[in-house]
């Protein structure tokens, strides 16, 4: 005998999964956005976050986790008017929430540990206090930073929806 076609999620937790994917997408722009407007000139010299590889890594994180919720967000729109979900969904779910929230995560511990060690670096060669441009600098790298974590955030509770997805599917 043939196993019962999965049940549909409840309204309410395709409903929190739909913000929470609306609020990833979010946190992942204006990540991007404050990362690479990060800039900044000491004397003639000219530093951009480019320059410094955690930073790349950060933004490459970003835009691919970026990719990710947008598809994720027009899939979890299609399924929340129509109602029509399959074990595609599901499956892309699961391991696509794993993969682009550990991703994220790490890009997230990137840019903390070399901001961290960055002004660091600058406060034992250089006299640095609050007002100076270099610590906004930072001040963004770790706003950038918290933001993919909040992102991450978001991406581990979606995951945790979706291993819940699977498990009463597959019974």
């Amino acid at each position: 005998m043939a196993p019962p076609p999965p049940s549909p999620p409840p309204v309410s937790l395709k409903v929190v999964n739909l913000l929470l994917r609306v609020l990833t997408a979010i946190f992942l722009v204006i990540s991007v956005i404050v990362l690479t407007t990060n800039s900044v000139t000491i004397g003639s010299i000219k530093f951009h976050f480019n320059d410094v590889y955690a930073y790349r890594y950060m933004l490459a994180a970003a835009v691919i986790g970026l990719i990710y919720a947008v598809i994720q967000l027009i899939f979890t729109i299609c399924q929340f008017a129509t109602g029509v979900t399959n074990s595609f969904n599901y499956q892309l779910d699961f391991y696509g929430d794993k993969v682009i929230s550990y991703l994220v995560a790490t890009g997230s511990a990137a840019g903390f540990g070399v901001t961290k060690d960055l002004k660091d670096a600058f406060i034992a060669l250089v006299a640095l206090d609050s007002t100076d441009p270099v610590d906004e600098f930072f001040s963004k790298g770790y706003a950038s930073a918290s933001l993919l974590l909040f992102a991450f955030l978001c991406l581990a509770v979606l995951s945790v929806f979706s291993s819940l997805a699977i498990a009463k599917r597959s019974f």
